[in-house]
């Protein structure tokens, strides 16, 4: 199955880079240069594999265009298997760092092998990357190394490895007050802070700058950074719902900042440094479910799958939220049904492409105004969002029942 609105703009500059555009010479690609990069790497290895033809667009498939984010225009499944090869490798190695990270704070090996299984497997995960074809378990990849960087002492690494991952997508950039409270209260006391805290941002200045000096060269630096000011411009001014939207999601981005600023402050305060790295581990875990309040988009909940599974090791209650995770992320990501099978029906022989056509019309037919697949899609992102609430009420409810008993208590005074 694959969604084919996000994989056919990795076609078209795949495209554009074969023709020795660049990224942004050309518009198709919004997004900060790294995971273009990458993108250059799966195109040299998809010349090697001699895949020529990227995608075609199929007149069979205009009526689909009617539904919000789909396409009629196709990526073949040798270039979606050549883009999907590179999250397999990403999901390998992310599964390895659970792993490490659980038996690192555990010492529980079997615990550390669940870790791994409930990421490897996990139905959100494959779909994330298998259906959508979306990169946010490399930006998983490089948070979870700049965690264990941090861990271990490595500084400079862990600095170039956030900023590795900010410039991704810029959702760990959040965690930076909270990594340098971490190094601060870690050190302070043997007055090597500053310049512990001095090699974390030289490595994360380096690496920025060897990242986005091509773009310095060429004069297209601005372009990097359009996935934020198309989409702020956007939301603000297509619709109310959009402008709303676009100001709620401001709101959460800035409530996230605050509690970040928040947790950096008792982080440095903390005088038992033997819960340092539990309180930084928390501090990370509430930041990024914080994060995905809005928009609570499926791909972006993968940042947070790692964390939570983490979580789970010490309190099996959050496996409740991680089970509607499971269930509410992985319908919304594929929603599409039929509509994610149609490469299969028009590239090749396994299924005929009219036997689709039927099921494609009936999925996309709408019920009360609203298309079967959009209704399908909504119930997926509600039981995702249940999801996310239970995770806040798990980590909260005891502050929130103290707070009220002394609320209470106070009253009755």
């Amino acid at each position: 199955m694959t969604y084919v609105f996000d994989m056919q703009h990795w076609g078209v500059v795949v495209q554009n880079i074969n023709s020795g555009s660049g990224l942004y010479e050309i518009t198709g690609y919004f997004y900060t240069p790294v995971w273009g990069y990458i993108l250059g790497m799966g195109s040299f290895l998809q010349d090697i594999l001699g895949i020529d033809l990227i995608g075609a667009r199929l007149t069979e498939m205009l009526p689909v265009e009617d539904i919000e984010y789909f396409v009629a225009t196709y990526t073949t499944p040798a270039f979606n298997m050549g883009i999907k090869i590179l999250f397999l490798i990403s999901d390998i190695v992310v599964g390895y760092l659970i792993f490490w990270l659980i038996r690192d704070y555990t010492g529980d090996h079997k615990k550390a092998v669940l870790g791994f299984a409930l990421w490897f497997l996990c139905p959100l995960v494959i779909s994330v990357g298998f259906i959508i074809g979306m990169f946010d378990s490399i930006v998983a990849l490089m948070t979870l190394l700049s965690v264990i960087m941090l861990r271990k002492g490595r500084y400079a690494e862990a600095g170039a490895l956030l900023a590795l991952a900010s410039l991704t997508k810029f959702f760990p950039a959040f965690l930076a007050p909270v990594f340098f409270a971490y190094i601060i209260s870690k050190h302070r006391e043997e007055g090597t802070a500053t310049k512990n805290t001095i090699y974390f941002i030289i490595g994360a200045a380096v690496m920025s700058v060897i990242i986005l000096l091509p773009q310095m060269l060429d004069g297209t630096f601005a372009d990097c950074f359009l996935f934020i000011t198309s989409r702020i411009s956007n939301g603000m001014g297509s619709s109310i719902v959009g402008t709303i939207g676009g100001y709620v999601a401001v709101i959460a981005y800035a409530l996230a900042l605050l509690i970040s600023v928040l947790y950096a402050k008792k982080l440095i305060k903390l005088e038992n440094k033997d819960d340092l790295n539990k309180k930084m581990m928390d501090a990370v875990f509430v930041i990024v479910t914080i994060l995905f309040i809005y928009p609570p988009l499926p791909q972006y909940i993968l940042l947070l799958v790692p964390f939570l599974i983490f979580m789970v090791m010490s309190n099996r209650r959050y496996m409740l939220p991680l089970i509607l995770l499971m269930i509410g992320t992985t319908l919304a990501t594929a929603q599409g049904g039929p509509i994610d099978l149609v490469a299969i029906g028009a590239f090749t022989d396994l299924i005929n492409l009219d036997s689709l056509l039927p099921l494609i019309d009936a999925y996309s037919t709408p019920i009360f105004g609203i298309p079967l697949i959009k209704i399908i899609g909504g119930i997926g992102l509600v039981i995702q969002y249940i999801g996310i609430l239970v995770i806040l009420w798990i980590r909260f409810e005891d502050d929130i029942r103290k707070f009220l008993d002394k609320r209470k208590n106070a009253t009755d005074v």
